[in-house]
């Protein structure tokens, strides 16, 4: 999926429940340079739970940060050069320096949560 079609799955859940990954509990963080093609983003993760530190953001938290990197801001790429994204990019999930060809593949509206199931794309 791209950022855009997140952003507009997103927008018609109730913006305080949390997201998560469709992967062992893991949550989304920030936006940046995806390691696979540097002018690509990519959303990064964390585990949460008993083992992890990372906390579930709000769907209000996460529109927030795609609103952000689709605002003209430029990102820096691993080997230089900076790169602003659109909400027509494919929105990878990746943490920063991996390229694990791992994109959002659909958005589940719960009615407590929301998540962000995945797949591999070569």
């Amino acid at each position: 999926m791209n950022i855009g079609e997140v952003k507009r799955m997103l927008r018609k859940a109730d913006p305080s429940l949390t997201v998560y990954f469709g992967f062992a509990s893991c949550v989304p963080t920030t936006v940046g340079s995806w390691r696979g093609i540097y002018a690509e983003p990519a959303i990064g993760w964390a585990p949460s739970g008993r083992n992890g530190d990372g906390v579930a953001p709000t769907v209000a938290a996460l529109l927030e940060e795609l609103e952000r990197a689709t605002d003209g801001r430029r990102y820096s790429g691993w080997k230089g050069g900076k790169y602003a994204y659109r909400d027509s990019d494919t929105l990878h999930v990746d943490n920063p320096g991996d390229c694990t060809n791992t994109e959002i593949s659909r958005v589940e509206l719960q009615d407590w949560r929301v998540i962000l199931h995945t797949t591999y794309e070569e």
